[in-house]
């Protein structure tokens, strides 16, 4: 590509704010499929104008563009993570739409400072005549980028889905389990300067996001409490590949908005690519697991002690609430009312529904191991492209 003067970014980050800001308030109040699809469609556009632009903008602030590319990687890895679990606040405690509102008022401040480094760097004369050589994206870095960002993607999205959908959750419920994650990333930040080199970061970071999936593929039972070390491991993981690569995708290559465009399309194509394929598995599974779930537990009804004729009431129940739930992981207790009068059949009762449900979690639980799996493993691929990456120095 031919020489490109660096002013435009001042009115596109000026501008990208408010298109943002604009396009989140329509999709927050539209109605429909078609005006949503739209209205992210043009948020995409204005948001991917405001972080690269900012990308510019930042070494005016941080002093260096080595400095910048790595404030501005730490940033995306940190919102990556954070994503998910406000979305899961902000919809049980509001709506799905506010998720969509929140980011008026967020894109209009976060258009302040752009506004105004802008105008001082117009003012200095810094960017006056400033015209740069465009040169050829980091194809190594750029692919390591997409494939752990496919497999983040199991972790984030995954995760929330098998606690709201498989362990019947509530959205802040799930919110706060999967806040573990976020967390053990901003703690982290810290631990990536430890480990100058990009590529043994960025190494170590897709080993830890691949073993936290691995980890999260084998729980052996619907326990919140084990899904607490692999997601430290994911967080930490997440935090040094996601800034080593953006910072070996960005190196040495000018100008930085144009490559920190590349680094945002490889994440979020291998966003798009993990759950085009990890998608239709999962749900095939869910209905296998499923149906293995409820054969056990036919079985479980057939041998426990309940009287006869109370089993038979109850089977039908149960085959009537899995009918009215099919595609989802059922919960039986509305099949297990009311309850018998008398305390020994109560007791029966309880302890069978117990049984039943934990063989319908298992099944749940064990219908996300081989997506999973899957993710671990594009983790792992990301090493042979990080292993050919080479970071140019500035």
């Amino acid at each position: 590509m031919g020489p490109r003067l660096l002013q435009p970014r001042d009115r596109a980050g000026g501008g990208a704010g408010g298109v943002a800001g604009a396009t989140g308030r329509a999709r927050a109040l539209g109605r429909g499929r078609a005006p949503l699809i739209v209205a992210r469609c043009v948020q995409a556009l204005g948001g991917a104008l405001a972080v690269t632009a900012a990308l510019e903008l930042l070494p005016a602030t941080v002093g260096s563009e080595r400095r910048a590319a790595a404030v501005w990687a730490s940033a995306g890895a940190t919102g990556a993570a954070l994503g998910p679990a406000l979305g899961g606040f902000l919809t049980e405690l509001v709506s799905w739409q506010s998720v969509f509102l929140l980011q008026v008022p967020v894109a209009l401040v976060a258009a302040v400072p752009i506004f105004a480094v802008a105008k001082d760097e117009m003012a200095t004369g810094i960017i006056e005549g400033e015209v740069r050589q465009t040169g050829r994206p980091h194809l190594w870095a750029n692919l390591a980028l997409a494939m752990v960002s496919a497999a983040i993607a199991a972790a984030l999205f995954l995760l929330v889905l098998l606690l709201i959908e498989g362990w019947r959750l509530s959205p802040i419920e799930a919110a706060l389990v999967v806040s573990v994650m976020p967390l053990a990333a901003v703690l982290s930040r810290k631990l990536a300067e430890l480990v100058p080199d990009a590529r043994s970061r960025a190494a170590a970071g897709a080993i830890l996001v691949s073993g936290g999936l691995a980890g999260l593929a084998f729980l052996p039972k619907a326990t919140i409490a084990l899904t607490v070390p692999p997601q430290i491991l994911v967080g930490i993981g997440l935090a040094l590949v996601l800034s080593a690569l953006t910072e070996t995708a960005l190196g040495g290559r000018a100008p930085q908005a144009i490559h920190g465009g590349w680094t945002i399309s490889s994440r979020h194509a291998g966003v798009v690519i993990g759950l085009l394929v990890l998608t239709p598995i999962f749900t095939a599974d869910i209905e296998e697991q499923r149906h293995d779930a409820i054969n056990a537990g036919t079985a479980v009804i057939l041998d426990s002690s309940v009287n006869p004729l109370l089993k038979l009431d109850l089977a039908e129940k149960v085959s009537e609430r899995l009918d009215d739930e099919r595609g989802k992981v059922p919960t039986i207790g509305p099949a297990f009312e009311p309850k018998p009068s008398d305390p020994g059949e109560r007791s029966e009762v309880e302890q069978l529904q117990g049984e039943l449900q934990d063989q319908l979690d298992r099944g749940a639980t064990h219908a996300f191991s081989t997506s999973f799996i899957l993710a671990a493993l594009l983790g792992l691929i990301a090493l042979f492209p990080i292993a050919l990456s080479r970071r140019v120095d500035l």
